[in-house]
């Protein structure tokens, strides 16, 4: 029981609802504390964060794994520059990246508005997280080729300084960044602050139960111009349901403009919602091509009937066609979308964990496997990924433990014959 408390400790502070990455994560950061703090069981542990504030926060530290990049999801920053022209004529701009994590995105975005010709002079940017390891990594502004991804990396040579491996950022575009540690869900955040004309805040909200995320939106609402431009994650746009949020135009952008006249609540206001999906086969037989993302303007069209609601079978099927016509972003996106809406499902975290390694994101597979067995402990195909990665990360001797589980999971669950 104590576990189940602690994670509900980890709730009321930074809004964590467990169920969204699998009990087995919190369990695996409250070990690693206990080993560290030389306690043996839980319900001491339990009594120690109740009555130490720094080893709640340490605690935080480590659930909170960061995993960013520069230019992530480069729509949104498109979309960004573009509304330069015509919703954003305030300078200086105000702008908020929440959370911030290692500085990713809050630099990303100072790069973006340089480009477009603004000085460094024209717009402030804030960076917020709860996590001070996130922030000390973040002030340093010196990043591992990790970092960058993808083709597009003239930015990298425009801003960034290579020494030993490692880029360090031009001190013009650090200035225009101030780091601060923060909590999204305290009510005093938006005291004594000029609102922003720009709030990214991506990939948050999925891990909130519904209460939290109306108090996390509540906060935004706040923090925001009338007119100002929100950007959610992929699969959060249908969290602005009934708001005064109108999406923008750009495909893909996730980005909302908020309206200065607020209609009634009668009249709510078209948003977002996540991906379209289309009825596909079952897993394991052949599967269809990959479905493009709705454009802006289907976004905004009511939800289908109800008796038209693909199944979850149909949609895991659909998110495996993504991953096979190589759209692995919009498929990993589809997977949060779905981990939002049907709560914790092992085959989509499976997915989700394929789909990072194929990305070469080692930890976060491990730990989405890993999430996958806790649901499901005789799931094969996680086993057998999951021995898969803990070779190539140099585990032999957990991988050899893996198979031998594997091959008494096919004794048990023999494969059907084709």
């Amino acid at each position: 029981m104590s576990l189940e408390q602690i994670a509900q400790l980890l709730q009321q502070r930074m809004g964590l609802d467990a169920s969204t990455v699998g009990l087995g994560v919190v369990e695996h950061a409250v070990l690693q504390r206990m080993t560290r703090q030389r306690l043996d069981t839980t319900e001491a542990y339990l009594l120690q964060l109740q009555q130490d504030a720094e080893e709640l926060q340490q605690l935080i530290e480590e659930v909170v794994v960061p995993e960013t990049w520069f230019f992530r999801d480069l729509h949104p920053f498109q979309a960004l520059a573009q509304s330069l022209e015509n919703e954003l004529q305030r300078r200086p701009l105000r702008l908020l990246s929440l959370p911030c994590s290692t500085g990713e995105e809050a630099y990303t975005l100072a790069m973006t508005l340089l480009d477009a010709g603004l000085e460094d002079g024209d717009f402030h940017i804030d960076g917020i997280d709860i996590s001070q390891r996130n922030l000390a990594a973040a002030r340093t502004a010196r990043y591992r080729p990790n970092a960058f991804r993808g083709d597009q990396l003239g930015f990298r040579e425009r801003y960034f300084n290579a020494i030993g491996g490692i880029y360090e950022l031009d001190p013009r575009v650090r200035r225009t960044v101030h780091f601060e540690c923060a909590n999204l869900l305290e009510t005093d955040l938006g005291t004594g602050r000029d609102p922003y004309d720009v709030i990214f805040c991506r990939n948050l909200l999925i891990y909130f139960d519904r209460p939290t995320r109306e108090r996390a939106l509540d906060v935004l609402d706040s923090l925001l111009h009338d007119d100002g431009l929100l950007f959610l994650g992929h699969a959060e746009a249908n969290a602005l349901q009934g708001r005064p949020f109108q999406p923008l135009p750009q495909p893909r952008c996730f980005g909302f403009r908020r309206l200065a006249d607020r209609p009634s609540p009668r009249e709510p206001q078209p948003v977002a919602r996540p991906l379209d999906w289309t009825p596909s086969s079952r897993l394991r037989r052949p599967r269809p091509a990959a479905p493009a993302l709705a454009t802006a303007a289907a976004l905004s069209q009511p939800e289908p009937p109800a008796e038209t609601a693909p199944s979850l079978e149909q949609r895991l099927a659909e998110i495996e066609g993504m991953a096979d016509q190589g759209a692995l972003e919009d498929a990993a996106a589809a997977c949060e979308a779905l981990l939002q809406t049907e709560g914790p499902v092992a085959r989509a975290f499976y997915l989700l964990g394929l789909i990072r390694h194929a990305s070469n994101h080692i930890e976060a597979a491990d730990a989405l496997l890993r999430k996958a067995l806790y649901l499901d402990p005789d799931y094969c195909p996680a086993i057998s990924q999951l021995a898969l990665l803990c070779e190539r990360q140099g585990k032999a001797a957990e991988a050899g433990r893996l198979r031998q589980r594997l091959a008494r999971c096919l004794e048990r669950h023999p494969e059907p014959s084709s």
